[in-house]
């Protein structure tokens, strides 16, 4: 059995469903990311599993044990929250204890667990100062400390690195894998940043309308995705819509804007449907090479150390196509003619 278990988990406020059918499998030591945009159900997922929610349907089992109907405080379930819900008028050493205090941990064994925490954090050199002599990254070890003093058997976090700016958000990110690690707790990371989720997760759980999308690692998600829904949270990609057609005895996919596209062998049953095509796969080529789309490039953008261009082919299709700065690699400009291709294999073929 899973390590845990969510089980056709459901929850309806009134006449709207939140989340709906929710089944999923979660190892020992495993790092899993909830991942999607805002009202997607994934907060409401993970205070179901916490027991702050209550499901309108469905279990959650944890080590075997189903927990549904247990509080939160019988489920040995550690929470880190977004705003860290620190105590302001304590210090560090005096907030990680709180947990300890109210599980009536005697003060010989909580002092070392507090101990071992602080240093597990890099925190000990500021156990007697208070959260507001704290930077951001520093209370949100605090808040981890606190959790991580409980030894709990699960893990969650609610978007810890919201508040943080980007450069100590990546900082963050990898102290948490890296304690996650060192540790070997289960952990469920709920974030609508698909960077973070690509970078710390084992596997993604990708929700939609309080459904799951699909669940699988970065790589599976990103080069396999079965929607368009999935195609485009992750990542950048190319949308087509129209059908697989024989022309000349070879199968291709016709647009509808009558753009014709090379469709690899395991497309021959796929009819009417969208074509996804990420903009690193495309590759710049002469207007006139055998098989290339011709169009003009529309709008040049550089984005750190890749260039952005917009191509307007001449069905009028639009492409972005993404290609790394680098020597010898010119810089195109808006005007420019040019020629686009990319492989059949490329071509990641989505149901309507």
């Amino acid at each position: 059995m899973a390590y845990l278990a969510l089980r056709n988990l459901s929850k309806v406020y009134g006449t709207a469903t939140v989340v709906k059918d929710f089944d999923l499998s979660v190892e020992a030591g495993e790092f899993v990311a909830l991942l999607g945009p805002s009202g997607c159900g994934k907060t409401t997922t993970l205070r179901m599993i916490a027991g702050f929610v209550a499901p309108t349907k469905g279990e959650i089992w944890i080590k075997d044990t189903n927990v549904t109907p247990l509080p939160p405080h019988r489920r040995n379930v550690g929470l880190v929250f977004q705003n860290y819900a620190l105590f302001p008028h304590m210090t560090v050493r005096a907030n990680i204890e709180f947990g300890l205090k109210s599980h009536h941990v005697e003060a010989a064994p909580m002092n070392k667990s507090v101990g071992s925490v602080l240093e597990l954090v890099g925190l000990t050199p500021y156990a007697e100062r208070y959260p507001r002599e704290l930077s951001g990254g520093q209370q949100q070890r605090v808040a981890l400390a606190r959790v991580l003093a409980l030894k709990p058997d699960l893990l969650l976090f609610d978007e810890p690195l919201s508040n943080l700016d980007a450069k100590l958000r990546v900082q963050m990110r990898e102290e948490i894998r890296r304690l996650q690690r060192e540790l070997g707790v289960t952990a469920l990371f709920v974030t609508h940043d698909q960077e973070e989720a690509m970078t710390m997760a084992d596997r993604i759980v990708l929700l939609e309308r309080g459904r799951i999308a699909q669940v699988g690692t970065a790589e599976e998600i990103y080069d396999h995705p079965r929607t368009r829904f999935v195609a485009g949270f992750i990542g950048t990609a190319n949308f087509f819509e129209g059908s697989i057609v024989s022309v000349a005895g070879r199968k291709v996919f016709r647009c509808k804007s009558g753009l014709e596209i090379e469709a690899h062998a395991e497309s021959s049953d796929f009819g009417a449907g969208t074509i996804a095509v990420r903009p690193e796969k495309i590759e710049f080529v002469s207007p006139d090479a055998t098989h290339a789309q011709p169009g003009v490039i529309r709008q040049a953008t550089q984005l750190g150390a890749t260039m952005e261009y917009a191509v307007d082919l001449k069905l009028g299709d639009r492409v972005i196509v993404q290609e790394q700065k680098r020597p010898r690699v010119a810089l195109r400009r808006s005007g420019e003619q040019v020629g686009l291709t990319w492989q059949a294999a490329d071509t990641i073929f989505l149901r309507n």
